[in-house]
């Protein structure tokens, strides 16, 4: 166990957003050091020290519970889970102390254990469901050790005398031992198989993400809008469009580039706002933004048209209330093979807009490229 927690600890130090991983190492360190002493002590010696191996099993089953709690985002209750282990501790110093018996004692002890460690278990299913088999393995894996924990005196039962000395009382150690060893390897690595793959996850996403506008990058663009062309017409028509924010320079000469981040960001907002969840929109850098839609030529330009008069009515964008412009180029692409040549297509009739005049948008009428300009 105490290897464990320097594993679980040294992968903390490696990747410090998960802050839930030292107070796991800490749970592991703590439950193990208390059995090592409790395993290495003479047998009558136990009840002497009873209150304070508590106190670091209760305090390492609520460790364990806090970091199940980091893991899913919800409360471990630090108020209940005193008030659990103060309860618990009394009851231990009084049948080890004042009236010595194991059997109550170990009962006590279990009971306070599993329900620390079951504190945070029904606001995890209520808040947020388990993704996937191996968050699902984790969850389980973990509520049945609870469990176990709890109902281990019950065992006692069926072993006969519970003194520290007797038989029945090593038999006893052993299997409690052997149980926590077994749930403490298997969660052990199912929450580092977790932590890796939200690890991964998150670099995915900083790999995959603009930064500023929490929009598609080109690199991730292109292999998404790969994987919804693949099949082509069967899902179509498709449309691609190109937007580029009208004297962006200036905004940023004449405002700061803080106020230019906003204005990306603001525009970012309204591509989002006006498309479904399944188009893409990307920033493809600078003030140019691509969009994949699954619609025809004339939705997109509607789409196009109310993205343009959006950011032209806001007048919050830009100090004094001037307006902000935004100009589109769109072309259809029927498959994956096309994506390129509509890509500058739509460029083409982009640049088409901003020659007009810019604050308008260009449409591909077939071999055709009509402009539908905006006053």
């Amino acid at each position: 166990m105490l290897l464990l927690a320097g594993t679980v600890l040294g992968c903390w130090l490696v990747q410090r957003r998960h802050r839930y991983l030292p107070w796991v190492a800490a749970s592991y360190a703590l439950v193990g050091l208390a059995l090592a002493w409790q395993t290495l002590m003479l047998p009558a010696d136990m009840h002497r020290w009873a209150v304070v191996t508590g106190v670091m099993y209760l305090f390492g089953a609520w460790c364990f519970a806090r970091g199940i709690a980091g893991y899913y985002g919800v409360s471990a209750h630090p108020r209940l889970g005193l008030a659990i282990g103060a309860v618990v501790i009394a009851a231990m110093y009084h049948y080890s102390q004042v009236l010595p018996d194991v059997w109550i004692r170990l009962y006590w002890l279990n009971a306070g254990l599993g329900l620390l460690q079951l504190l945070p278990a029904p606001h995890i299913l209520r808040l947020r469901p388990a993704t996937g088999w191996l968050e699902r393995a984790m969850y389980w894996s973990y509520v049945l050790f609870a469990i176990n924990t709890s109902i281990r005196p019950l065992l006692s039962l069926a072993l006969g005398s519970m003194d520290e000395g007797a038989r029945a009382f090593a038999s006893y150690w052993q299997m409690m031992l052997a149980t926590t060893l077994f749930f403490v390897l298997l969660f052990a690595l199912l929450l580092l198989a977790n932590t890796v793959r939200d690890a991964l996850s998150a670099l995915r996403i900083e790999r995959n993400l603009d930064p500023l506008t929490n929009l598609l990058n080109r690199r991730a663009f292109r292999e998404a809008a790969e994987a919804l062309l693949h099949d082509g017409p069967g899902l179509g028509p498709w449309t691609l469009l190109i937007g580029d924010i009208d004297h962006f320079k200036r905004v940023n000469d004449t405002w700061g580039h803080a106020r230019g981040d906003y204005v990306l960001q603001s525009v970012a907002k309204a591509l989002t706002q006006q498309v479904r969840t399944s188009d893409l929109v990307a920033r493809f850098g600078g003030e140019e933004f691509v969009l994949l839609l699954r619609t025809d030529l004339a939705s997109a330009e509607s789409i196009a048209q109310r993205i343009r008069t959006q950011l032209s009515d806001d007048r919050n964008l830009l100090p004094e209330g001037e307006r902000m412009t935004i100009s589109f180029g769109i072309a259809p692409i029927a498959d994956l093979s096309e994506l390129s040549a509509a890509l500058s297509h739509a460029d083409g009739l982009l640049y088409q807009a901003k020659q007009a005049g810019r604050d308008r948008v260009h449409v591909a009428r077939g071999e055709r490229m009509d402009a539908a300009a905006v006053p």
